[in-house]
């Protein structure tokens, strides 16, 4: 689990390094929502402070309705100069956007520590929408993310993720949704240090492995003779014995018996 925190951790930072891939030449993304202030140089008649609306336009005295979210604002600037230009009031204009305000609104939802929409003040990354939940529950270390970006469905694994595998540096979207599965788990009971429930986080693990997560095996526990596991099948519960190679399932009970001497 150690090992799956220090990957969350590395790859949120590399996220926020990289939070906006190839919009520095172009200025950040426009969404619904934002604020945007658009001056006209030497034209203090023609600025504006305009929101975007939910369909994605904004309204300028001078051009109507126009189309700004989905766009960067550097194009965004380029297209009211245009607009500018070709209606003849400015013959050469050098207009600038910036976003006063962002709009950008996101849905965590799921195996995360506090879900919930959340307005986000950058274009952000999927892990950072995460972040800003409070992270992925422990039991869901490895579980299966569903992301519903535009009109785009994404599915993924939480540790590719972590480990940059899986669209780690993809931007979200204005009213992206994030679904955190909830984790696979299985129980330790008998003779362990640490009988209980664990979170299965990654795959196929062996009975070795899920011993350890418990502590080990205890003083009077035996790991040799009659390790069994409880499994339910079509709502019959099973008892098989096991070895410490064998694989484990979601909702296994790996039972330590008592050594015999």
């Amino acid at each position: 689990m150690r090992n799956l925190a220090f990957s969350w951790l590395v790859a949120l930072f590399c996220s926020l390094l990289n939070c906006a891939p190839g919009l520095a030449e172009r200025g950040r993304l426009v969404n619904t929502n934002d604020v945007l202030q658009i001056t006209v140089l030497y034209q203090s008649e023609l600025n504006v402070t305009t929101r975007v609306e939910p369909d994605g336009t904004i309204s300028l005295p001078y051009a109507g309705l126009l189309r700004a979210a989905g766009l960067t604002t550097g194009t965004l600037s380029e297209k009211i100069a245009n607009i500018l230009m070709e209606k003849g009031l400015v013959k050469n204009p050098k207009v600038s956007v910036e976003l006063s305000t962002f709009g950008l609104q996101v849905s965590v939802v799921g195996a995360v520590v506090a879900p919930g929409s959340f307005n986000l003040d950058r274009p952000s990354t999927i892990l950072q929408a995460l972040a800003r939940a409070g992270g992925i529950r422990e039991e869901a270390g490895a579980a299966a993310i569903v992301v519903h970006n535009g009109s785009r469905t994404l599915h993924m694994n939480a540790v590719d993720l972590f480990e940059g595998r899986a669209a780690s540096r993809l931007m979200l979207e204005n009213n992206a949704s994030i679904y955190v599965e909830p984790g696979a788990v299985f129980y330790l009971y008998g003779y362990v240090n640490k009988p209980g429930q664990f979170p299965i986080n990654r795959d196929h693990m062996t009975v070795r492995q899920a011993l350890a997560l418990g502590g080990g095996v205890g003083p009077l526990g035996s790991d040799w003779w009659g390790l069994k596991i409880r499994r339910t099948n079509h709502a019959v519960v099973e008892e098989i014995s096991a070895g410490l190679d064998d694989f484990i399932l979601p909702n296994d009970t790996i039972v330590v018996n008592e050594r015999l001497f």
